[in-house]
């Protein structure tokens, strides 16, 4: 069901990010390719000893992440965080307008399932295929709430704890950032929720939390997706290394990727 956004979110979004972008500068260059991949062993299996990552999650506030549409009956996916306690939830659509939607989060990733009356192509996966380190993840989203995207190198695999608002204790895969957004500075706050694609362009993961000091990326593991995988047979499109930005550009403008907003009462 389509709906007007209230005035007052919009104008409490416009001052969101307004501060959010206040240091940022504006992207009016095209972004330079990283390095070409060096691979190298395929990535271990779980372990008690993978590194710990520790996230706090504050109380619901108002807020905006990134979804993508996963396929053809108008299912979304984003990350639990961005959409959890939350009183309503909506797809952006335009300036003013957007999709309201329901939500089905994870009790045990860092994953949500949006259900929504409206229907876009939906983007493929590949659960299943043994990822090796040193291969290339792509970002893409609304990271400080502005069209941009990341590339990063798989480095490994860690283990996420999430403690406040609920706990929760889950692998994920870290990446190394090779790549941004030209003019993309300091955080990718709005970037959570984004799908982490391959080079063929088929969702391995979803952004789950970030390192900005470390420049690590961190992603919901394969495994903890597969029971939302779809059944459907989607045609996956490469990723073009030496032109992500423009790939990027691609799904948000056919809205296969878009903003989720998050609105707290």
């Amino acid at each position: 069901m389509k709906f007007r956004v209230p005035d007052w979110l919009i104008y409490g979004l416009i001052v969101l990010l307004i501060y959010l972008n206040a240091t940022r500068a504006v992207q009016n260059e095209p972004n330079q390719p990283p390095p070409p991949e060096k691979l190298g062993e395929l990535l271990p299996r779980e372990s008690p000893r993978d590194p710990a990552v520790l996230v706090d999650i504050d109380d619901p506030a108002p807020g905006i992440g990134t979804a993508f549409v996963i396929d053809e009956a108008g299912t979304w996916m984003t990350a639990r965080h961005v959409v959890d306690s939350c009183d309503d939830v909506a797809l952006r659509i335009g300036e003013r307008g957007g999709v309201k939607i329901d939500v089905e989060v994870s009790p045990d990733s860092d994953a949500a399932i949006l259900k929504a009356d409206w229907k876009r192509r939906p983007l493929p996966m590949d659960l299943e295929t043994h990822r090796q380190v040193g291969e290339y993840g792509y970002f893409f989203g609304f990271p400080q709430g502005k069209p941009g995207e990341a590339v990063g190198a798989l480095l490994g695999r860690h283990k996420m704890i999430v403690r406040g608002r609920y706990d929760t204790q889950e692998a994920v895969l870290a990446w190394t950032e090779v790549g941004r957004s030209a003019g993309l500075n300091g955080s990718l706050g709005g970037m959570s929720g984004a799908p982490a694609l391959d080079k063929d362009g088929e969702v391995i993961g979803i952004v789950a939390a970030e390192s900005p000091r470390r420049g690590r990326i961190y992603t919901v593991a394969p495994k903890n997706l597969r029971k939302y995988a779809s059944t459907q047979n989607i045609a996956a499109e490469p990723i073009n290394l030496d032109k992500y930005g423009s790939d990027a550009d691609d799904y948000r403008r056919d809205r296969r990727i878009v903003q989720v907003v998050c609105m707290v009462r």
